[in-house]
């Protein structure tokens, strides 16, 4: 019997890698530690009574972003109307006006501009050491940043930022991008509920352990995300494998976790907004709340970075309430009588997520590059992590999966 290539993860990049195997005839099994497919791409059906996408929700760089053609061919949904920059902003004690609110903007692209004018310098620094402004509208855009970044300003690689290349056009995927990443899995020899625990060369090609046996194949494509690798929770041989593994040391994944609160109305009129922005008070960071469109009423809490991870390790109710009091101060406390649910995520404590998507150390900003380029033999690797022009998003790991697998197969002579 022909040994197959076993894909390890049925995220976006695994699904991708499989995608290009099945064009080309490739035998091929993906192996999935969880109970469904998707990885951080997960459209929740049953937390709320209308859907949310706990990860990834919009198709960044929508003109040229591959998914676009899938959701096209298979029926799903998305909004072609981009919003990102229509939101309402409360600031202690009122609405900010048009004005106000088109100054907001003008500090979140001025704070991105500055990014990226320091990476074309060549300059490897913290973006939180790049001169920023003061008050509500700085306070606003360095919380882009890390809402970007899935981490702390302080912690992200200036230049390694600006490897994503971005057109600037967002669309949200109405029916669900993890809903879109199941569709495209159908009919794929998928495993479920498969843990790998070991990966080693063997007879001209690799052997698996997994909690279900071993599983020789002629290769393996990796696509889990960089925390659990870093994590070595998954043994690897030594060689070339562990060199990439020291180099993904500066390219970990931060933090990112959401709150759904479902309302029986929405207390304001939504308009064509994507967002609300809440700042309490000045010593406290301004929050972001996405507009659920085409929904029910559905605003969702955007967290990211250590804040993230503190409300994480709390009580269970921590990242809701945190949620439900910022809203508070914006609508009064009759707020409460229009939740009819709630929901939150927990990727950082996921063990086979670990965090939220990857970005690059101060003095790393070259590591992402010399990962991609590093040949690792019949182990292989693929995910968002990998992909230079779109990491940090799905259509960039689908696209590093669909790469991986066609230069394996060159490579293999298959």
């Amino acid at each position: 019997m022909t040994k197959p290539i076993i894909i390890i993860g049925a995220g976006a990049a695994g699904i991708g890698a499989g995608l290009r195997l099945k064009s080309l005839g490739v035998q091929f099994l993906i192996l999935e530690a969880k109970d469904r497919v998707g990885g951080r791409a997960y459209t929740d059906n049953t937390s709320l009574s209308y859907h949310w996408d706990q990860g990834c929700g919009w198709f960044h760089c929508a003109d040229v972003n591959p998914l676009v053609r899938w959701a096209d061919r298979l029926g799903s949904t998305y909004e072609t109307m981009d919003r990102s920059e229509n939101a309402l902003f409360w600031s202690r004690d009122h609405w900010l006006d048009a004005e106000q609110g088109s100054s907001v903007h003008r500090h979140i692209n001025g704070r991105f501009e500055a990014i990226y004018a320091a990476a074309r310098q060549g300059i490897d620094i913290a973006i939180s050491n790049i001169p920023r402004g003061h008050g509500w509208d700085a306070a606003i855009a360095e919380e882009m940043v890390k809402l970007m970044c899935s981490d702390e300003p302080k912690f992200a690689s200036a230049s390694g930022y600006a490897d994503y290349d971005d057109t600037g056009i967002n669309w949200t995927v109405t029916s669900g991008y993890g809903d879109l990443i199941n569709r495209m899995a159908a009919g794929l020899p998928i495993r479920k509920n498969t843990i790998v625990s070991d990966i080693t060369y063997h007879k001209d090609g690799v052997r698996v352990r997994t909690n279900s046996g071993d599983i020789d194949a002629r290769a393996a494509i990796i696509t889990v995300p960089t925390n659990v690798l870093r994590s070595r929770q998954i043994n690897m041989p030594p060689g070339p494998v562990q060199d990439l593994l020291d180099l993904m040391e500066g390219v970990p994944c931060g933090s990112y976790e959401k709150v759904a609160i479902e309302l029986e109305y929405y207390p304001f009129d939504p308009l064509d907004c994507e967002s609300i922005w809440v700042q309490p008070n000045s010593e406290t960071n301004p929050v972001y709340f996405q507009i659920s469109e085409h929904s029910k009423p559905i605003l969702i809490a955007h967290i990211a970075g250590q804040q993230a991870r503190d409300l994480v390790s709390g009580e269970p109710n921590d990242m809701a309430d945190f949620a439900i009091q910022n809203l508070s101060t914006a609508f009064g406390s009759s707020f409460h009588k229009l939740i009819r649910g709630v929901a939150s995520t927990s990727w950082q404590t996921d063990p086979f997520i670990k965090g939220g998507y990857s970005y690059a150390r101060p003095g790393a900003g070259k590591d992402r590059p010399k990962m991609i380029a590093l040949d690792t033999g019949t182990i292989a690797f693929a995910g968002e992590a990998f992909s230079l022009p779109w990491y940090g998003t799905a259509h960039g790991a689908y696209q590093s999966g669909t790469d991986k697998a066609a230069q394996l197969v060159q490579c293999l002579g298959l």
